[in-house]
């Protein structure tokens, strides 16, 4: 390993260290999603590494369908390559509905930056920042007692959140670690909210496999951290047919068994749906969850005349 790559690995350990130092773990969860594989970038900042194209990236989630208050979530994300440098930039624009009172709004930038450890094999450290308004209007709620609790008053707040991803790919293969929610505090505001946030830790990997010459299988695993919390395990298998149509099911540990269909609309056009069957006791009262994902990738100077497949 070059003496670069250890400095990666270096600085985003000591940045991790650094921000758990600065406060307490203050617990408000962020939204998780199905299409994690193809919607890299709000996972792990590292991600943009990857493609050496211009990638944009809009995802919707509405989770529990027929469940009153179920979670939403819309993102979009671009993300491109820095001229001809191995350093690539992005930008996520979040928004989470949950219930009919609670509504986060953000924007964060992500700063990437890959070192060859051998032919064809990269390391990348990426880093994001942001900020984000949280907004809780518990007096929407029309409960008598809610009015005179303290504990239900109206809160709005200013968010500023720091994260960190490190990520280890090659044609084949991608390795990923990060924490894209490390460092996420109550900048102030009318009323600061009091909801605990916990850092969500994150491991991932995937492998692109040929099983002939009109099929690739492509398996992923995600791991997801929070303290005081089970570890989350999402186990994904896809198969890619003729290079146009992704089929595959996931299995997300106390959660949900997921099907994802992928389309190749055109060689720059990428459409996705996916639905979870909830496994969980919410099945009784709720109609499984819906995700829907478009992607649009371009050439650039940096990138190739022809506009090389990117499978991760």
């Amino acid at each position: 390993m070059c003496i670069t790559s250890k400095w990666l690995i270096f600085l985003f350990v000591a940045s991790m260290l650094v921000a758990a130092g600065i406060g307490s773990a203050n617990a408000q969860q962020k939204a998780m999603f199905t299409q994690y594989m193809f919607n890299g970038l709000v996972i792990n900042p590292a991600y943009s590494a990857i493609d050496e194209s211009l990638n944009v990236t809009a995802l919707a989630r509405q989770q529990w369908v027929g469940f009153k208050g179920a979670p939403n979530t819309q993102t979009f994300s671009v993300h491109s390559p820095i001229k001809s440098s191995n350093t690539s930039m992005g930008l996520i624009l979040m928004r989470d509905q949950i219930g009919e009172v609670i509504s986060e709004n953000g924007a964060f930038a992500t700063l990437a930056h890959r070192v060859q450890l051998q032919e064809g094999t990269y390391l990348a450290l990426g880093v994001n920042g942001g900020i984000s308004k949280y907004v809780g209007e518990y007096s929407l709620t029309g409960s008598a007692t809610a009015s005179s609790d303290p504990v239900f008053a109206d809160q709005s707040s200013m968010r500023g959140n720091f994260g960190a991803g490190l990520m280890l790919f090659s044609e084949k293969f991608y390795a990923g670690i990060s924490s894209p929610f490390f460092y996420y505090r109550d900048l102030g505001g009318d009323s600061p909210s009091e909801t605990a946030y916990k850092p969500h830790y994150i491991m991932q990997g995937g492998y692109l496999a040929n099983l002939g010459p009109d099929i690739k299988f492509k398996p992923n695993v995600l791991v997801k951290y929070v303290s005081g919390s089970p570890v989350q395990l999402d186990v994904n298998a896809n198969f890619l047919l003729k290079e146009t149509l992704w089929l595959g099911g996931s299995l997300r540990s106390m959660d949900s068994f997921d099907i994802i269909a992928e389309l190749q609309v055109t060689p720059n056009i990428q459409l996705g749906y996916s639905y979870d069957f909830t496994t969980s006791k919410l099945a009784g009262v709720e109609k499984g969850s819906h995700e829907i994902v478009l992607n649009f990738r371009f050439a650039t100077k940096a990138s190739q005349s022809a506009l090389a497949r990117c499978y991760f």
